[in-house]
């Protein structure tokens, strides 16, 4: 009996050592951030395009396919393999429409996403092939980087880059920055992450949501290491309206 309750004391004594070790060499949690909510899809790449309620179905398009998810971003489910980018997200009514080519003027200026390739009435859990149920043709285009909410106020994305080299047509990937203009003027949004931004969008309570590269920035190099199949598509979501 003796032998036996010296043998559970060391064990407790081993595995009390076992536990502090464990909490030494565990990494720091990161502190949630006061105004920002992020999202993370794995092996996403980028975000593109994104539609719907973090609170209801979020959809997010990135690399090459769709993702929706009902539970605040917790899990991602795949609901359509693209074999390629859907640069932007048409919400009508109750109908999303897939856009797949990016327009531009005759000047070269992107002015969004354009020409339906899917459509889905369910925030796209389901996908439907366009043409096979649509006979007149979608001339919308959804804007790209650029959203307007109900009251007026504007946000973009304004992009940023070095030259690699003085007189260098080529240029280094900078960290984007959001605008927010409204009555009272324009101002940058406070935005502490660093990251190539390619898509905003507002939802039905004036969050922001913000669509991002999930590549890592080098400070050293001032660009951004980009990106393999293993990186997620992130998604940051403003915890409050119009922030």
């Amino acid at each position: 009996m003796k032998k036996v309750f010296l043998f559970v004391v060391a064990l407790i004594t081993v595995l009390s050592c076992v536990q502090n070790d464990t909490q030494v060499v565990s990494p720091a949690v990161t502190a949630e951030d006061p105004d920002w909510i992020k999202l993370e899809i794995p092996t996403g790449r980028e975000a593109y395009a994104i539609a719907g309620d973090i609170d209801k179905t979020l959809l997010v398009t990135t690399w090459t396919k769709a993702y929706f998810s009902t539970d605040r971003g917790k899990t991602w489910k795949e609901s359509k393999d693209f074999q390629g980018r859907i640069p932007g997200l048409l919400v009508r009514n109750d109908t999303t429409f897939a856009l797949h080519t990016s327009k531009f003027n005759q000047q070269g200026v992107l002015l969004g996403a354009w020409d339906a390739l899917y459509f889905s009435a369910d925030y796209g859990k389901t996908w439907q092939y366009y043409l096979q149920h649509y006979k007149h043709y979608l001339d919308d285009i959804k804007p790209i980087g650029w959203v307007q909410s109900g009251t007026g106020t504007v946000y973009t994305i304004q992009s940023h880059s070095t030259p690699t080299a003085p007189g260098s047509t080529t240029a280094y990937v900078n960290p984007s920055e959001i605008k927010k203009q409204d009555a009272s003027g324009e101002h940058t949004v406070r935005f502490p992450f660093n990251h190539q931004l390619i898509n905003l969008h507002l939802d039905s309570q004036n969050r922001l949501y913000v669509a991002a590269s999930g590549g890592s920035y080098q400070a050293e190099k001032n660009n951004f290491y980009c990106c393999t199949d293993t990186m997620p598509a992130v998604v940051y979501v403003s915890k409050r309206p119009l922030p």
